[in-house]
């Protein structure tokens, strides 16, 4: 009995100890380049658009975005899910800027997922993300690590 509580004991400690990290989590991440490619996007001031995103982690996406006025006006989905819903957060260019701004800002809250890197290719014509790729770990005993992946490719702007 008594070898059986050392051992909870020591458990728990680790444990303890482990859940620790996720307030104090460092991400890498290249802000100023990140800073520069938004700045300029928005300098561009581009509001009507299209461009493929295709999405893979958990659940998949494969679509064309269509973007009027800076707004999301619909898609036309190719495979994965069929819904947008789901991937409102990669519905326009300025939405794709504010998930990466606010995936970043919220990587050392304590919670089950958390991220360990957020790593992005840019069209530097466009300043656009092409590339991203999210790293991220989980809480103890939360069996899943892994990456989301998105692609944005065939970027059009559209004559206003």
């Amino acid at each position: 009995m008594r070898k059986l509580s050392f051992s909870l004991i020591i458990w728990l400690f680790v444990l303890l100890f482990s859940s620790c990290n996720l307030i104090n989590n460092k991400i890498t991440f290249d802000q100023e380049t990140f800073i520069e490619q938004k700045e300029l996007w928005i300098k561009s001031n581009t509001k009507n658009y299209q461009y493929q995103l295709t999405a893979s982690g958990f659940s998949t996406y494969d679509g064309t975005i269509f973007v009027e006025n800076g707004d999301f006006k619909n898609d036309l989905w190719l495979h994965g899910n069929t819904c947008i819903d789901e991937w409102e957060d990669y519905s326009s260019i300025d939405a794709i800027y504010k998930t990466i701004e606010r995936r970043f800002n919220s990587s050392n809250k304590k919670g089950t997922v958390y991220y360990t890197g957020i790593f992005i290719e840019y069209d530097k014509i466009n300043h656009i993300p092409v590339k991203i790729e999210y790293e991220y770990k989980t809480a103890p005993l939360v069996m899943v690590d892994g990456t989301f992946h998105f692609e944005i490719g065939n970027f059009k702007k559209k004559i206003d």
